[in-house]
């Protein structure tokens, strides 16, 4: 208190001390009161996910009531008359059109959804609502300075556990709202510039009315510190600077975080006793580090053999993209769509360094069983075919046949997009041929379950493809293996040059070999770098171990071999692609995307669909966005 007192400006009169006993309770209170507000919608938010999961088991069919389609696509009609009976669920699509695919556009920088929006709108509405109420003091002077100053920087402490929170890859927040944290990395950053706004409101009418002498004090000196940390953090943090020095922000997040909040708990605990809402940072970021290490441990074998990691080769398949792969720990098992965290100290600055990648295989759970005898796709020419089955009748007597041949499910593969720092200087390494040691820690991220989907769209750009391709894998191997009851799958990918197929003729073809003639396929990849049809010839698998790889005159299947693949010069007309699939489609259509930015923007507006498309038969249409960059 004498404290206080002795830091007020000599052109005011003191505040009485009753002034001060009420400026103290209400702070206290009201940061209690916001975390009140925060918790409700919280727990709101983990109630609707609750029930969601419970209605997804609970109306999930069996497996042997799971509709199949024949192969020409003749599965349910649709019918096209008025159902009101289907009035739940179109406002169930009309909600998530108006909340997940409507946008709001701040420029070319950001955009966010309508759900984002409002969250954001709330907690900013709801923060300052509590920061300015109830700031008459008892001279009657209204919006007192000295209350809402101090009640600013209460407020900012106090968010400090949630800030914290949400931004760790350990989530509880994650696991109890479904939301992956990668996506609730957007909230991570608005609560933080929300409470660097309330901090310099707390600050900033310090550094107007305290007279020079209180500026000796240590106690102020820390929170300038910390405030000042908090400043160049703020800075540093916008989408500009992070997307061309991410390597800087990366290092300078760390130490100007420390200085915020070692200073801010010096400041904060000493002036209003706030010292749990900082300390308790530290044990959020702790545990999340602990656990991560455990993951790395646990992981990596050849760690307790010597500490060198995983052995990773490194393909550079073209000046932007290098390709990793290494051998599947033992106990490394993820879900389609899943991303790892790698780090790599010889390649690193900072031995410690993780970066985050999507999981472009799949385990040993999703591989495909059998081979072109019966149940398989046959694509080929009706005498091809038949010569390649009696090729192998052969080896199916000796048992090779039903055996599960390919090494492409105990790879752990990553397509890696070169920028700055790390990704180049795996470049670098590539170009030299050199293998790498790397540390794996993961999987994070939610995998969009589409088993109960009828019709699964995936739309890629570029290196987005490591997410297409593993959950393209995912379906087939879930259909074949009764588990699914997807009728279609539609592929979409659009590159630069048509080379970039090789990275996934090898999965996709052997995939297309295996998978159940009752799912519909069509793969649609769209080269944009210029080339004419002829000069983009299709890619053949190389894999030994393919069911075609023969000995004697048969070549290996090519992916010009199967008729579900088209190649098209040109830009895709996503639009276009997703409103014919949702015209022919029934039951429960899912699109996930994962690409740039104008990739993910395309596909919302295309599936902002109309209230009366579900009442007239459609499809219930959800949508997964996985939009690379930085946002």
């Amino acid at each position: 208190m004498d404290v206080m007192m002795g830091m007020m400006p000599a052109t005011a009169p003191p505040p009485q001390p009753s002034d001060m006993v009420i400026w103290f309770t209400r702070n206290q209170l009201y940061a209690k009161q916001v975390w009140w507000f925060v918790s409700s919608f919280i727990g709101l938010v983990a109630i609707f996910q609750f029930l969601s999961w419970v209605a997804s088991k609970a109306f999930a069919p069996c497996p042997a009531d799971m509709r199949q389609a024949d192969r020409e696509g003749q599965g349910m009609v649709r019918h096209r008359r008025r159902d009101w009976g289907r009035l739940p669920l179109a406002f169930v699509n009309y909600f998530r059109v108006v909340a997940f695919r409507s946008t709001v556009d701040i420029g070319q920088l950001l955009n966010i959804t309508y759900a984002e929006a409002f969250i954001t709108v709330g907690y900013i509405v709801g923060i300052f609502v509590w920061a300015f109420i109830n700031t008459t003091n008892l001279a009657g002077q209204p919006l007192n300075w000295q209350y809402w100053s101090g009640r600013a920087g209460t407020l900012a402490v106090s968010q400090f556990p949630l800030i914290t929170v949400l931004g760790t890859k350990n989530n509880i927040l994650s696991y109890i709202t479904g939301v992956s944290y990668d996506k609730l990395n957007y909230l991570h950053r608005m609560t933080a510039r929300v409470a660097f706004v309330l901090l310099w409101m707390h600050g900033g009418t310090k550094l107007a009315f305290l007279p020079p002498a209180a500026f000796d004090s240590w106690f102020i000196q820390v929170g300038l510190a910390a405030i000042g940390g908090f400043s160049v953090l703020f800075l540093v943090a916008f989408r500009p600077f992070r997307a061309r020095f991410y390597e800087m922000f990366f290092y300078t997040h760390f130490f100007m975080v420390l200085l915020m909040l070692v200073g801010g708990y010096f400041h904060a605990n000493q002036a209003a006793k706030l010292g749990p809402y900082i300390w308790s940072c530290f044990l959020i970021w702790g545990f999340d580090r602990a656990l991560r290490l455990f993951r790395v441990v646990y992981f990596n074998n050849n760690l307790y053999a010597g500490g060198m990691g995983l052995d990773a080769t490194l393909e550079l398949l073209s000046p932007q993209f290098v390709k990793l792969s290494l051998t599947r720990p033992a106990q490394f098992k993820w879900s389609p769509g899943q991303a790892a965290f790698l780090i790599a100290p010889g390649v690193s600055h900072i031995p410690i360094e993780a970066h985050p990648f999507t999981i472009a295989s799949v385990d040993s759970r999703y591989r495909l069983r059998g081979s072109a005898k019966k149940g398989a796709r046959m694509d080929l020419m009706e005498s091809e075919a038949s010569s390649l089955v009696e090729s192998h009748a052969t080896l199916n007597e000796k048992g090779a046949m039903d055996e599960d041949v390919l090494p492409y499910w105990e790879e752990v593969d990553f397509f890696i997009n070169v920028r700055e720092g790390f990704t180049k200087r795996l470049a670098a390494a590539a170009r030299k041929g050199k293998k790498v040691n790397v540390f794996v820690d993961g999987p994070y991220g939610f995998s969009p379950d589409l088993k109960n989907d009828d019709t699964v769209v995936l739309v890629a750009g570029g290196s987005g493809v490591s997410l297409a391709i593993s959950m393209f894998l995912g379906v087939v191997s879930d259909v074949q293996n009764g588990k699914s009851r997807t009728r279609k799958v539609v592929f979409i990918w659009s590159i630069r040059d048509a080379k970039q197929m090789e990275w996934i003729a090898k999965p996709l073809v052997n995939a297309l070999e295996r998978a159940p003639p009752a799912l519909g396929i069509a793969i649609r990849i769209f080269v944009t770098g210029g080339q004419k049809a002829d000069q983009m010839p299709l890619m053949n698998n190389n894999d030994s171990d393919s069911i075609y790889s023969i000995e004697g005159p048969m070549r290996p299947r090519m992916l010009a071999d199967f008729p579900s693949v088209q190649v098209t010069p040109g830009r895709p007309d996503i639009p276009k692609m997703l409103k014919d699939e949702v015209t022919g489609a029934t039951g429960r259509l899912s699109v996930t995307v994962c690409g740039s930015a104008a990739i993910a923007k395309s596909c919302r507006e295309a599936l902002r669909l109309p209230f009366s498309t579900t009442l007239f038969g459609g499809p219930s249409v959800v949508l997964h966005v996985e939009s690379f960059g930085y946002a």
